[in-house]
């Protein structure tokens, strides 16, 4: 019963986090009118994606983001990444801090590791430099981080080494022993 809560939990979290953060960005792009202008300056988290939305704990994926700057004077963007984990603990990590020119764009790219099993939820978000105005925010995603060991996914390399390493071995001994 314990875990059904805290996916219920987890859920309303993700689902009053998004009615907070507003208009979003997808996986492919920018919804037209989402990132807010800062006076002449004006940001758009134009691409936001998660690698894998399914891990086993000690894998990575890639997060990726491109941010656009559309407005008429330079502006610094404060790429962060906000984390909910399956104990509803929070988390903001800054993962770029960058001038951007007019008309240019910045992609940024973090590793992100899988840890702690469960269920966890990842948002990207683009701030000015002093964090005081939100442009722009991806897509809340829910990311699930499955426990290692065996019985785990039977496609993990270490795994299979293991057992073509075991079944040489026995074929080796019942080669020896036919001698």
């Amino acid at each position: 019963m314990g875990a059904r809560r805290s996916v219920i939990i987890g859920a309303v979290v993700l689902f009053v986090a998004a009615l907070l953060v507003g208009p979003a960005v997808g996986a492919a792009g920018a919804q037209s009118g989402s990132c807010e202008a800062d006076g002449a300056a004006q940001l758009c988290l134009t691409e936001a994606s998660l690698g894998s939305d399914e891990l086993t704990a000690g894998e990575s994926t890639t997060l990726t983001a491109t941010v656009e700057n559309v407005g008429d004077e330079r502006a610094t963007a404060v790429v962060v990444l906000n984390v909910a984990g399956p104990d509803n603990e929070t988390d903001s990590l800054e993962i770029r801090r960058e001038s951007i020119p007019p008309g240019e764009t910045l992609t940024v790219t973090k590793t992100v590791d899988a840890s702690t099993p469960g269920t966890h939820a990842m948002q990207v978000l683009v701030y000015n430099d002093d964090l005081a105005h939100r442009y722009d925010a991806s897509e809340p995603w829910t990311v699930e981080v499955n426990e290692q060991g065996l019985g785990g996914g039977i496609d993990t390399p270490e795994y299979a080494l293991a057992a073509l390493i075991g079944s040489l071995a026995v074929l080796g001994g019942l080669v020896y022993r036919q001698r």
